[in-house]
């Protein structure tokens, strides 16, 4: 089944949550199942809109949820335990 862009975002944010805010980016690659350019283009955008930052620190690149980047996560969360509810997956 293929995921739709809201549940690959989802995914992608859930993944830096559940590793403490930050993760490096073949990690997140790994634990959210997309391929590393794939990944990186979507980083790209949700920089772009303030969701996440992509650090360097001593050579190496980190992925930090930024205040907004959790809020949308929190707020899709719920929305996907309702729809859960119903039957329907994010």
């Amino acid at each position: 089944m293929r995921r739709s862009r809201a549940a690959i975002i989802y995914e992608v944010l859930e993944v830096v949550v559940r590793n403490g805010g930050e993760v490096n980016p073949t990690q997140l690659s790994l634990e959210a199942n997309l391929a590393y350019d794939r990944m990186m283009r979507l980083l790209e955008k949700l920089e772009e809109r303030g969701l996440v930052e992509v650090v360097a620190e001593e050579g190496r690149k980190w992925v930090r949820i930024t205040r907004k980047g959790r809020e949308l996560y929190h707020h899709l969360r719920h929305v996907r335990r309702i729809l859960s509810d119903f039957g329907i997956s994010l």
